[in-house]
């Protein structure tokens, strides 16, 4: 079997004692490869992971793909405030829960465009979430979406070591 990159994300440098998390990813797939070199390390893949000891564990020199939870959704429209409310099309509903993170892409003025933000409160045709828009005016939501969006915590197994992450779609081998 064969996989194709959907994007990268930056490597991040666990050591035994300090865990290491990468940049928000506006899962797109929702196969997560991490690789591990000379040491293994504690993996865990959320909002706002911390990896521990008790974390799925990579071994040295592995690859392992972690599939997540894949949400995405067309934005019909945008409210600003103190907490932005999103809304979607009349009966198309959503698949976000309270708790999860979200990243807005493509909506206008490029401001309105978070990264990795809580959704707070849902309803059936809208989210709300933890970002302070009040100042942004002039909003288009014309073609944008909201995605959710995690982050890949990790904990070096027995030295400091570098693990690699991406972002894939695994492919059937024809």
């Amino acid at each position: 079997m064969a996989t194709k990159i959907v994007q990268t994300v930056n490597r991040i440098s666990p050591t035994v004692s300090v865990a290491a998390t990468s940049n928000p990813i506006t899962l797109k797939s929702g196969y997560i490869r991490v690789s591990t070199g000379e040491t293994g390390a504690y993996i865990d893949v959320g909002p706002d992971p911390v990896a521990t000891v008790n974390s799925y564990h990579v071994p040295p020199y592995s690859v392992d793909v972690i599939k997540d939870r894949l949400a995405k959704q067309q934005i019909a429209g945008i409210t600003t405030g103190a907490t932005t409310v999103i809304s979607f099309a009349e009966n198309s509903g959503h698949p976000f829960i309270v708790g999860d993170y979200v990243t807005i892409e493509n909506a206008q003025p490029a401001g309105i465009n978070t990264v990795h933000r809580e959704v707070t409160a849902i309803t059936d045709s809208s989210i709300t979430i933890s970002a302070n828009t009040s100042a942004i005016t002039g909003i288009s939501a014309n073609g944008s979406t909201v995605s959710r969006s995690v982050k890949v915590s990790a904990l070096a197994a027995s030295s400091a070591t570098n693990i690699s992450i991406a972002e894939v779609t695994q492919l059937v081998s024809e």
